[in-house]
């Protein structure tokens, strides 16, 4: 068998709980990897590569990827989004689509990217999100990504009501980024804002395309037992 199956990681679940879901559903022994992984608190389209489309993992992970990400306003988190520790502060957001449009423009192409300190990259074989939770002090690294396109920005409103009570920390910015593979979205997101000498961190990361893999074509993981090989 060789077969990519492009699927819907929901919000919540790791890209190998995935695998494992697919494997309990169909067979225990069936030969599955993937290409791209995604953040747990990310959704969106995960391929699942079955059989000799293992063999493919490192050309289908370089895909170019597509995102939506919105960005909070009017807030830091040590791990750049939602999940890690939020300090807030009070903004006076007085700026425009326009002004985010053009500070945008400076990171479209190939940039020098800093690599969070909650990521997988290793050091001497330790993963960097690991002695960042220990508190270990690490020396700043970075690596080329390419930029392809930030489109669609659009400047929102929230009013849960389980956020502070700074306005500023209810704006959020979503925007679509297509962007070459091992660009840290979070991260894009975070230089972009601080640029414009706002702190922010991503409130929500959906990945709607890998190359040509889209999010409207994917399989849900309830679908797995309904498949056929």
């Amino acid at each position: 068998m060789e077969q990519i199956l492009p699927v819907y990681k929901p919000v919540g679940i790791t890209s190998f709980d995935v695998i494992r879901e697919f494997k309990h559903a169909l067979h225990p022994d069936y030969k599955v990897g993937h290409g791209g992984t995604l953040d747990p608190f990310a959704e969106g389209v995960l391929l699942l590569l079955l059989g000799k489309a293992t063999k493919r993992m490192d050309e289908l992970s370089n895909l170019p990827k597509t995102y939506r990400a919105t960005a909070r306003l009017g807030g830091s988190s040590d791990t750049l989004d939602r999940t890690g520790t939020i300090t807030t502060q009070i903004i006076n957001p007085k700026f425009s689509n326009s002004q985010i449009e053009e500070t945008s423009r400076k990171f479209v192409g190939e940039i020098e990217q800093a690599i969070p300190d909650y990521s997988a990259t290793k050091i001497n074989g330790v993963p960097r999100y690991k002695l960042a939770r220990q508190g270990i002090e690490m020396k700043p690294k970075s690596k080329k990504v390419n930029i392809y396109a930030i489109e669609n920005i659009q400047i929102k409103e929230s009013n849960g009501s389980n956020l502070p009570a700074q306005a500023g920390h209810r704006t959020m910015v979503e925007m679509t980024v297509t962007c070459s593979a091992g660009t840290y979205i979070r991260q894009l997101s975070y230089d972009i804002f601080k640029t414009l000498g706002i702190e922010s961190y991503l409130e929500e990361l959906t990945r709607t395309k890998i190359g040509e893999y889209e999010i409207e074509k994917c399989v849900k993981i309830a679908d797995f037992s309904d498949l056929k090989f």
